[in-house]
């Protein structure tokens, strides 16, 4: 999972979302541009972006040479940008510093205190990190539905003919999820395949273009991880479903899972259609296995 996961933005997405509302100038071009700028809830005065003021200049400018070359490096070396508040200039060495360590440097005609204002604003307003899954989102029933599963199970195939019967999709193969404000995972696709759904024999295909607009769904919450297994000859596997759901933890969040073992000749669409509606009546206080041995241990007493 850390593999996948995206915890930055760049610093170029930082400029161009910040620019108006910091009114920020770029000082060495795009230089630091591509550097990661991690983001997370900003807590107190713990800014991601390292704003300088008159005081820091001033600092700077009464140390004698070793100490300030010595300074500028360690501070420079390990931000992914720094801006300098009220329209000042950076001093030459600090410039020199930042090309050497590709650090973006911008100037901002805002004071200190507005600039760092801003920035909370700015911060407060951030997406949560994302993460990369393998598997395809889909949204059903009013749910959003995350396919998992062994490569080869049929995860797509299974998406389309979902999709073929009215359900919305959202990506396939590969899913972006992020933590919503209200502690519910929110999934979507990335930019580069949104729409598009790899099927074996066909490749790739447009999904928004062959069932149109309305087939599309650009996010959902994430209710309910389908988790699709190759069935084993001899593995145990759950008949009454008394174990159901599980549950399978994404970014630290619990969320329902059922897994479903796929043979040759199971429908997996149909399955995954009731798994859905299963789960829909379960959250409503209704659970069959429950209900059938309520009724199996009243015949039992009875006899």
């Amino acid at each position: 999972m850390n593999k996948g996961r995206d915890e930055s933005l760049q610093v170029r997405h930082f400029y161009r979302d910040a620019k108006i509302a910091l009114e920020l100038r770029p000082v060495s071009g795009r230089i630091g541009f591509s550097k990661p700028l991690p983001i997370e809830p900003c807590r107190g005065d713990s800014l991601l972006v390292e704003v300088w003021g008159r005081n820091e200049i001033q600092q700077i400018e009464r140390m004698s040479r070793d100490r300030r070359r010595s300074f500028i490096r360690d501070k420079i070396r390990h931000l992914p940008c720094l801006i300098l508040s009220d329209g000042l200039s950076f001093p030459k060495d600090v410039v020199k510093n930042a090309e050497d360590w590709r650090v973006a440097l911008f100037v901002s005609d805002l004071s200190k205190k507005k600039t760092k204002s801003q920035l909370k604003k700015l911060f407060s307003n951030s997406p949560s990190p994302r993460y990369m899954l393998s598997g395809g989102l889909l949204h059903m029933f009013g749910r959003g539905v995350l396919i998992m599963g062994d490569s080869g199970v049929g995860k797509s195939e299974s998406a389309l003919e979902l999709i073929s019967r009215g359900h919305l999709f959202v990506s396939d193969d590969i899913v972006q999820v992020q933590e919503g404000q209200d502690g519910k995972l929110i999934g979507t696709a990335a930019d580069i395949s949104r729409d598009f759904m790899e099927i074996r024999g066909l490749g790739i295909i447009n999904i928004r273009r062959i069932f149109g607009e309305g087939a599309i769904c650009k996010q959902t919450k994430i209710d309910i991880v389908i988790m699709l297994k190759k069935w084993k000859e001899g593995k145990e596997y759950d008949r009454l479903g008394l174990k159901f759901p599980e549950s399978q933890k994404i970014l630290d969040v619990d969320v329902p899972k059922i897994t479903i073992p796929v043979a040759p000749g199971r429908s997996i669409a149909t399955l995954i259609e009731v798994a859905c509606k299963v789960f829909m009546l379960k959250q409503k206080g209704y659970h069959a296995a429950k209900e059938i041995t309520e009724k199996l241990g009243r015949a039992l007493t009875v006899r």
